[in-house]
């Protein structure tokens, strides 16, 4: 009951944050890929833990329009064994439990990248379907409470968004959403190191895999 209702609170929590973040854009910067194909918005945020200490948190949007069908695309996200294909950090990911016929918990363990630990993330995903525009909806909830401790470090603030949407003609638009609270200060000019390429290889990769399965 306990993880039912902390679960509760922290969807509604994430919700209102997600409005707040897409109504709001402003201090957003826009970097494409080379070949032009991967438009990246990032922004820099700073979050206060409990004891005052600053984290540097990177929140940024990858999108992408290629040819492959909407459906592929979301086999693989759906198939959370395929995570570790896309994510660089993800060691190994799966699915821990169903909650309904769209929500699912899915369980991340993120390999040491300086000055990151070994970590893990419990993820509470939330599938919608928006005919009115062929789309489909993949947020991601932090769940940390929701699996049992595996006594390495667990990240307890992250987020995530993944849409697609039929272009027509055989096209579907992948955007990829991310804002995480990392367990390590990170400088600002790191992270701006992995901005656009580091997005763009995620959501390109979902856009791989789907051709690969077609």
């Amino acid at each position: 009951m306990k993880y039912v209702v902390k679960a509760g609170v922290a969807f509604l929590c994430m919700l209102l944050l997600s409005v707040s973040v897409h109504a709001q854009r402003d201090g957003w910067k826009q970097e494409k890929t080379k070949d032009g194909k991967v438009l990246v918005s990032y922004n820099f945020l700073e979050h206060k833990d409990e004891k005052g200490k600053k984290y540097n948190v990177l929140e940024f949007e990858a999108v992408t329009t290629a040819e492959v069908s909407m459906e592929s695309c979301l086999k693989v996200l759906k198939d959370d064994s395929r995570h570790t294909d896309f994510m660089e950090d993800a060691e190994h990911t799966e699915r821990v439990r169903d909650l309904s016929e769209d929500e699912w918990l899915s369980y991340y363990l993120l390999k040491k990248h300086w000055p990151m630990p070994v970590s893990d993330v419990v993820t509470r995903y939330k599938l919608e379907e928006d005919s009115e525009n062929s789309a489909y909806i993949l947020t991601g909830f932090p769940a940390p409470d929701m699996y049992p401790d595996q006594g390495i470090k667990r990240m307890r603030h992250s987020y995530s968004k993944y849409t697609l949407r039929d272009r027509g003609n055989g096209q579907t638009e992948v955007t990829m959403y991310s804002s995480s609270v990392p367990l390590a200060s990170i400088p600002k000019m790191l992270l701006a190191t992995w901005i656009p390429d580091g997005p763009a290889k995620m959501v390109t990769g979902i856009v791989r895999l789907a051709q690969e399965i077609e």
